[in-house]
């Protein structure tokens, strides 16, 4: 069988590696990659302006330089870095590079011109420069040597003075919507300490853009998470770093035989964070940059950011993940059995590693959810105490009226209803009795007799009946269950006279308390509007010429209807209701 050798339109395969998907951030630290393996100490990006404009102007770049004292190569080794699919026995085991193509790739997805000078003793340097004009023109691949000019013996002297290593330009800028200069300056900042974090903790290595030293930055914020350890979902404040999963190695897939190091901490919940100091949720969010599009699994290659905040169709896309952080190292024996793109930027689980990673997982996300739930839930009840303290301050000045205007009582009246007030007393110690023998807490042998009643009566009806955040005067109650699960429910002591029970679970005061946490007036007039609800109620059973039994029945039923159509309401208008 003869063998044909087809010609290679040079041109057009250049132009379509430089349309492989590269953003001026991805492409700029695809070529640092080249620099960290050439064992450099230093490396200094700069992006220089076309005009004297403002940096957040498009199309205003004229030149992207990424100079390194790694190194350096000779004319022979340059040639080799300038072809196309550089001989894969050039890189050394733990390279970063992988295929080959990185720097024609990433330089000609932003400019037409690569320039690559380097030297390995610090002294003799040499340039070539590759052009996709020329290319273009001359219908075939290659690179041409150049002579050092003033600018470039400048920058050598500046940075590579009497040392080995390199320096890329990449010049004549594609001017269709290039990114402005700030905005890739704050991605190269935000992500180069993250992608190098291992690089720059270990081997003391320098990134700087643009004269601002880039400072390492560990994702999951593992030293916070060794100071408080262990995440306690059901007790965790929100606002600690903790453990989920510690550093552990795993088979990750076993056809392939590809091990994987994993670990996971849940990092802090900023809304917990304004509830002492008003306006510093942000300031949080911005530390451990939380927020949509960061949270998930890093992936890391050889120890170089690969994947960032990937979620493989595990993590789903909910803010109540937001704090998950998870990190997979692997190294360059897991390529055969991963898809890594070409840009270095993306990795595809083989299907085994997928289900392996869903299943490790499970518990990693309920951890997570449940402990960011949890802190939510933390900040509600503190809100609700806060709104209960002025409620109730508010219902301490205020009596609820003994009769109402135009009705005339007499003798005869009051004693009935003093009488029905007794009867009420004695429904109501039944009541809180059968709500109290609900409670974990409390043997049913031990309401047996009066006295033993009267002591539980004592010690109970503000734990189970009042809620624990309540107070000696309180008349309006925040708590967990109520009859029937009713937003409302009155109650009757003696000594303060009508109070109310508020069910914090209902649709409805979740809403309210949830969506309105700032809107202390809202939520205020809603707990005295339902104690003057249940004062009503009691009025109504007072001075009623019905039994009182039946009026009781009556207004446990409206209670019922009432709650249902609000929990209806709520559940039809969903998000469309206000909120502050």
């Amino acid at each position: 069988m003869s063998f044909i050798s087809i010609p290679m339109d040079a041109a057009r395969v250049v132009n379509g590696l430089s349309r492989i998907g590269y953003t001026p951030s991805s492409a700029i630290c695809d070529i640092v990659d080249n620099a960290v393996s050439a064992k450099a100490k230093n490396i200094y990006i700069r992006i220089e302006r076309e005009k004297d404009a403002p940096d957040t102007r498009q199309n205003n770049v004229k030149e992207y330089l990424i100079i390194d004292d790694g190194e350096g190569m000779d004319e022979d080794g340059i040639l080799k870095a300038l072809t196309l699919g550089s001989p894969s026995d050039e890189y050394e085991p733990k390279s970063l590079s992988k295929f080959g193509l990185g720097l024609k790739s990433a330089s000609f997805s932003q400019g037409e011109v690569l320039e690559l000078i380097s030297s390995k003793d610090g002294y003799n340097f040499s340039k070539f420069v590759v052009s996709l004009p020329e290319i273009q023109r001359r219908d075939t691949y290659g690179a041409e040597e150049a002579v050092l000019t003033d600018e470039d013996h400048i920058l050598i002297n500046k940075y590579l003075s009497g040392v080995s290593g390199s320096i890329i330009r990449i010049t004549q800028i594609r001017k269709n919507n290039h990114p402005s200069i700030k905005s890739t300056l704050e991605e190269l900042r935000m992500k180069i300490g993250a992608i190098y974090f291992y690089m720059m903790s270990k081997q003391n290595l320098k990134i700087e853009v643009n004269n601002v030293e880039c400072q390492p930055f560990d994702v999951l914020f593992t030293n916070e998470a060794d100071q408080h350890g262990n995440l306690d979902e059901h007790e965790w404040d929100g606002l600690s770093t903790c453990w989920i999963q510690h550093p552990d190695t795993m088979k990750i897939d076993t056809y392939s035989d590809v091990d994987a190091i994993i670990e996971v901490t849940q990092l802090p919940h900023p809304p917990s964070f304004d509830v002492d100091t008003p306006g510093s949720a942000k300031k949080i969010r911005d530390k451990y940059n939380i927020g949509a599009g960061n949270y998930g699994f890093y992936v890391y290659r050889n120890e170089r950011l690969l994947s960032w905040a990937e979620t493989f169709g595990i993590i789903p896309r909910d803010q109540d993940f937001y704090s998950f952080r998870g990190r997979i190292l692997i190294d360059d024996s897991a390529d055969e059995a991963f898809n890594i793109d070409v840009k270095k930027s993306q990795i595809h689980l083989s299907d085994e590693a997928q289900k392996m990673l869903d299943d490790l997982s499970y518990e990693y996300k309920r951890k997570s959810k449940q402990a960011w739930n949890h802190a939510k839930a933390v900040i509600n009840r503190r809100a609700g105490q806060n709104t209960l303290v002025h409620s109730n301050a508010l219902a301490q000045q205020v009596d609820m009226p003994e009769e109402l205007p135009g009705v005339s009582e007499t003798e005869s009246d009051y004693a009935e209803a003093e009488r029905r007030e007794l009867e009420i007393l004695e429904t109501q110690k039944r009541k809180v009795l059968e709500m109290v023998a609900q409670s974990e807490e409390i043997d049913q042998p031990s309401l047996q007799n009066d006295e033993a009643i009267e002591h539980i009566l004592q010690e109970q009806v503000k734990a189970v009946i009042a809620g624990p955040e309540a107070e000696e005067g309180d008349r309006i109650f925040l708590v967990n269950f109520t009859t029937d699960n009713v937003l409302w429910e009155p109650y009757y002591d003696a000594t303060k006279g009508s109070c109310v029970r508020i069910n914090r679970l209902h649709r409805f005061t979740r809403l309210v308390y949830e969506n309105n946490k700032n809107n202390t007036a809202l939520i205020t007039v809603i707990n005295l509007f339902l104690l003057q609800l249940a004062g009503s109620e009691k009025f109504v059973q007072k001075n009623s010429r019905y039994d009182i039994a039946e009026v009781e029945n009556v207004l446990e039923h409206f209670r019922r209807v009432t709650t249902e159509f609000l929990a209806n309401m709520c559940r039809e208008l969903g998000e469309s209701l206000p909120s502050d």
